[in-house]
């Protein structure tokens, strides 16, 4: 088979994600129905479980609740404008949340501005769900700007949001590095937990930055002592899928998948008896995404169990691609690509390989040109539509 080319180029880097027609109103809006977490902090009950973790974080806040947050993945830097951009939904775009008018602003939003003005006066556990609740909005600059320079001191509960806001400096561009210096302070820390989320994340975001040798010193073994309640459970299960990853990058397939199955194990354990149901799913979650990359197997279990979400989709369809399932792709990438954003043009560009490779030019052409409603700076797409519309040739696409 054709390998699909994962990503296309841009004649921006930035991209251009334009403001598409969408109804003004929240409750009319199709974009904002699967969104809306991230547009002013409600629930839908139709958004990914990522975004589903947004609304009961901002409970957690109101209450005053102050545990650690253990949700594991952190919003792309500028999300949220992208949504807003292809929803149509131009009075929400604001740099900062403080830019939000005070008349769109729902008393989470509320909540969440006056814990930002009083975050120096909070100890480290809400200082930790503060900078997370920004980052899911994906305001992780201003959540880092908030958050200033930090260092691993040796004190367990400071040393934890350390943790917490290296996390944001591996998601911010150009911090990769910083952060996973942080990681590596923390990866021999005298608290077991801390130390073994280090190492997890350090394998992660070394495999994303293209250095295996780097993700391989953080696969050193930690001792189990200390990590036999729920939560050491879910950081040792987090542990063994990072290391499946990187045993799969170095090449090892079966220790891979030895690294999946102890990984599972662990999930079963946490979702028997789970002291937090959405932490448990969300665990279940990239484990099933670890296992169609490692196996090919499990994406229809990936997206029953996140159906809202334009990542699940697309590597659901990733995994049907990489087994010669061209046509069952090619519905699955159109999914993802209903979702908008920047990972739903990635979406409408694979469909359309897809269609293309099966002969359907016609699907490609739609394909194509959905890919760039979203993102008028993809460049293959462009190409392709010049050689395949003769529309495009009579009139070259603005921002190409």
């Amino acid at each position: 088979m054709t390998p699909l080319n994962r990503f296309y180029r841009r004649s921006d880097p930035r991209g251009l994600f334009p403001y598409l027609p969408g109804e003004p109103t929240l409750a009319h809006n199709r974009l904002a129905q699967f969104w809306r977490p991230v547009i002013d902090l409600s629930d839908t009950g139709y958004a990914s479980l990522r975004l589903r973790m947004v609304a009961p974080l901002a409970e957690r806040l109101a209450r005053g609740d102050g545990r650690w947050p253990w949700y594991s993945r952190i919003a792309v830097p500028g999300l949220r404008s992208q949504v807003l951009r292809h929803a149509g939904l131009r009075r929400y775009d604001c740099r900062a949340p403080d830019g939000l008018p005070e008349q769109l602003r729902t008393p989470a939003w509320t909540n969440l501005l006056r814990y930002v003005g009083e975050f120096a006066e909070h100890d480290y556990p809400v200082r930790s769900q503060v900078l997370f609740h920004l980052a899911q909005l994906s305001y992780v600059g201003p959540a880092l700007a908030l958050a200033g320079e930090v260092a691993v001191t040796g004190q367990p509960s400071h040393d934890r949001y350390v943790y917490d806001v290296a996390r944001l400096h591996a998601r911010y561009p150009g911090r990769a590095r910083h952060a996973l210096s942080l990681f590596t302070a923390l990866a021999d820390h005298g608290n077991p937990l801390i130390a073994l989320s280090a190492r997890f994340q350090g394998i992660g975001h070394g495999l994303r930055a293209g250095d295996t040798t780097r993700a391989a010193w953080f696969a050193a073994p930690v001792k189990p002592a200390g990590l036999d309640d729920w939560y050491g459970t879910l950081v040792r299960s987090r542990f063994h899928r990072a290391l499946a990853l990187l045993r799969l990058r170095q090449g090892d397939r079966s220790s891979a998948v030895k690294e999946l199955e102890v990984a599972g194990r662990l999930d079963v354990e946490l979702a028997a008896d789970p002291v937090e149901p959405l932490v448990a799913r969300e665990n279940t979650r990239y484990l099933l995404e670890s296992r169609i990359e490692v196996t090919g197997e499990g994406a229809a279990a990936l997206v029953a169990l996140d159906p809202y979400c334009v990542e699940a989709w697309l590597v659901a369809g990733d995994g049907h691609a990489a087994k010669g399932e061209l046509a069952v792709a090619a519905e699955r990438y159109a999914r993802a690509g209903e979702f908008g954003t920047a990972s739903g043009a990635i979406g409408w560009y694979r469909a359309g390989q897809c269609f293309h490779l099966l002969g359907d030019t016609g699907r490609a052409v739609n394909a194509m040109g959905r890919c760039l409603e979203l993102d008028r700076t993809a460049v293959e797409p462009q190409e392709y539509l010049s050689r395949h519309s003769p529309t495009a040739r009579q009139a070259p696409l603005p921002g190409g």
